[in-house]
């Protein structure tokens, strides 16, 4: 469901004042910026334009209203039960509508509570995690119009590599970021990363038992085509453990 769904669903309802407070003032607001929503409305209205009879009286024949005055009176029990019932439901709708505008209120604000706690839950455990690593680095990287930088740490009790990079750029069509890691014998090549230029990027990962354990790690980016045992393109940060 997009933002502008909800629009589309109350439509009628804030044609006809049935909307709550504060949902005829977000609608109200949103009307402006809408021709759509602006044009639906001024159809509805239209179509609803007879309920008030707007037209110029004319005066009743003789002896008219004495007889419909009469009629009223002796079928007023029928047709006062018409009017209760059909007050009845408009209250009924009204309710439900104010209900269900409630319950989805609720429903949004839990699910964004729950988002932000498992977020928040997520950086806790990568605080701690870097809190009481042995091995931490950073390095700040800047480039054409941005700076962001990488961090690496190892977690001594998993046993686990963890890279993250911030404040970088998506890389280009046939380009990508890749970590590599130094050891007295050579390099090893780590994970590829693919920041949006947005968010903070993460990929954790573990050496095999036979790998030497490194002693420095590089940050470069690579043609995608290019060697997987070795770094061929731009270095963008070098660290040392």
């Amino acid at each position: 469901m997009t933002a502008h769904d909800w629009y589309l669903e109350n439509r009628a309802a804030y044609a006809t004042r049935t909307l709550d407070r504060k949902e005829a003032r977000l609608f109200a607001d949103h009307l402006p910026r809408c021709p759509e929503c602006q044009a639906a409305i001024k159809e509805i209205e239209d179509d609803l334009a007879w309920l008030p009879l707007g037209v110029q009286p004319v005066a009743p024949r003789p002896g008219l209203t004495r007889r419909l005055t009469q009629r009223t009176l002796h079928r007023g029990g029928s047709w006062r039960r018409w009017i209760g019932l059909a007050a009845a439901a408009a209250t009924l709708a009204v309710a439900i509508g104010t209900w269900t505008g409630a319950r989805r209120d609720i429903a949004m604000l839990e699910s964004a509570v729950a988002a932000a706690e498992q977020r928040w839950r997520a950086v806790q455990d990568s605080l701690s995690s870097i809190v009481g690593a042995d091995r931490v680095r950073q390095e700040t990287i800047a480039g054409s119009g941005y700076r962001g930088g990488v961090l690496i740490f190892y977690d001594d009790d998993t046993h686990w590599w963890n890279v993250g990079v911030h404040g970088l750029p998506p890389a280009r069509a046939g380009q990508v970021y890749q970590l590599w890691l130094l050891t007295s014998r050579g390099i090893l090549p780590g994970p590829e990363l693919h920041p949006d230029g947005s968010h903070p990027t993460f990929a954790t990962f573990r050496l095999t038992p036979q790998a030497e354990d490194p002693i420095g790690a590089k940050l470069t980016l690579e043609p995608v085509a290019g060697p997987v045992d070795r770094p061929v393109g731009t270095e963008l940060a070098s660290l040392t453990f």
